[in-house]
């Protein structure tokens, strides 16, 4: 089981391989429950976008300040 790595309103942007999210800056809404793998999830929401998203931890990564 791996631990949340991001905190609420902590700002990400998608990893260079994640292929499924804009190439954008979001801001951490919500920490959710593990996967059935164990794996940590994200309510996540653009500056620019009017939708909120669900997302992996290992899709994510800090966004450079």
């Amino acid at each position: 089981m791996i631990a949340h790595t991001f905190d609420v309103g902590e700002i990400v942007r998608p990893r260079p391989a994640c292929r499924a999210l804009p190439h954008d800056v979001f801001r951490i809404l919500r920490l959710l429950p593990l996967t059935a793998g164990g794996v940590p999830l994200y309510c996540i929401k653009s500056e620019t976008e009017m939708i909120e998203r669900v997302v992996e931890q290992n899709d994510i990564e800090a966004a450079p300040r």
